[in-house]
């Protein structure tokens, strides 16, 4: 066997490793380009989700000082009456 041939035979062993390298590193390629992706649309949705949550908390927020101020009038129209009614008591 010549010297030729034999360089010939190594050459397209190493171009045969090349090719299976370069798939492999597409594949790679392809999955990182997916993780991404799905990692992207999970970040999208808990952006969402928080932004949501803000407006809930707000809302919460808003609804308990309603909640309170009625509660504080309650208690002064109690109290105002409570008053009135013992100065009307003490006045008889």
């Amino acid at each position: 066997m010549s010297t030729h041939v034999v360089v010939v035979y190594d050459v397209k062993a190493q171009l045969k490793d090349s090719q299976h390298d370069v798939e492999a590193m597409t594949i790679a390629r392809d999955e990182a380009i997916n993780t991404a992706k799905e990692l992207d649309k999970k970040f999208k949705t808990s952006e969402a989700d928080h932004l949501q949550l803000q407006s809930d908390l707000a809302s919460s927020e808003r609804a308990r000082k309603a909640a309170q101020s009625e509660r504080d009038e309650l208690l002064e129209e109690l109290n105002s009456g409570s008053s009135a009614r013992l100065m009307l008591y003490l006045m008889s």
